[in-house]
């Protein structure tokens, strides 16, 4: 007994403090982002400071985090869908879609805002030129050195089929042979095919020029006029139906569908143009296609003699 009065008289009392309450706030201070919408945008997208310049003339303001609202953003894709084709708007929505998941955790971001940079797609159609209305375009004398340039360069996209942007920078470095080889700007794709010998010589002969879209287009649609390609057609676009004449609906795109329908008209399979055009997917290679039923299955080499 003596031994347990010894430990419980040397032991201490210990006071347990009660817990300290912390208390939490029911709501927290949004986290501002140090990095700005055009800057975020130009570090991903730096060659599509289009985009946001079209979302300011949309909607009369700076284009901010703090300016986006759902809103805003519908009125940003009306304004493309008046001014551009549906896979343009669509193309454009799903960038500034990206940027804006990217920085989803820190900037407060509208609601649903992806699901109106999704806009609805719309089946369209559009021209290709035959490989008569081509030798039409090589047969015209152009007037002056912009037709002669706007001429060449269709030409050359027509048969190559590259996009307008990766026909401009073609030059003698290019030419390999009889074979022409590139690496695309947009995908990075390099891509290498036969060479048409009036293509050949359009390409060592290319004046030097700069000419925006706008007046390219301006310029082939004119010389398709003169060269006759007037037939009156029927398109769907932009989910309406437009009739004209066909060298109104010509621009720098349809020498790349020209490339894709003609090869395909003469037997080339689907695969084989996929790779020809640096596309990634047959399904995008579908949209180039605006030819009807192939007819015949001549040879691939026979398009480029």
């Amino acid at each position: 007994m003596a031994f347990f009065s010894k430990i419980f008289r040397n032991k201490k009392t210990t006071i347990e403090e009660p817990p300290t309450t912390v208390e939490i706030p029911s709501t927290c201070a949004p986290i501002t982002c140090r990095t700005s919408l055009k800057d975020a945008f130009v570090m991903k997208y730096p060659l599509y400071t289009n985009i946001l310049t079209m979302f300011e003339a949309a909607n009369l303001c700076e284009a901010t985090w703090e300016n986006l609202t759902k809103v805003r953003l519908q009125c940003f894709i009306d304004y493309m869908g008046e001014r551009l084709s549906p896979n343009s708007v669509n193309q454009y929505a799903t960038k500034l879609k990206a940027v804006l998941n990217l920085y989803a955790d820190e900037v407060e971001l509208p609601r649903d805002y992806a699901k109106v940079l999704t806009p609805k797609k719309c089946i369209s159609t559009a021209v290709f030129l035959t490989e008569n209305e081509l030798q039409k375009l090589i047969d015209y004398i152009p007037k002056n050195k912009k037709e002669l340039y706007v001429r060449n360069l269709f030409i050359i996209c027509s048969y190559v089929g590259c996009r307008h942007s990766d026909g401009m920078r073609l030059n003698e470095s290019n030419i390999i042979g009889d074979r022409v080889q590139y690496v695309s700007i947009k995908t990075k794709t390099p891509t290498e095919l036969p060479l048409k010998p009036i293509v050949t010589e359009y390409i060592k002969t290319m004046p030097q020029m700069e000419l925006g879209e706008k007046a390219y287009n301006s310029n082939i649609r004119r010389i398709c006029q003169k060269c006759g390609i007037t037939q009156r057609i029927k398109v769907f676009k932009a989910g309406e139906e437009c009739e004209g004449e066909k060298w109104e609906y010509v621009g720098s795109h349809t020498a790349r569908r020209s490339f894709a329908s003609n090869l395909y008209l003469r037997g080339v399979d689907i695969y084989t143009l996929c790779k020809l055009l640096g596309h990634r997917d047959v399904k995008t290679t579908q949209l180039y296609i605006q030819a009807g039923i192939r007819t015949d299955s001549k040879e691939l080499m026979g398009y480029f003699e």
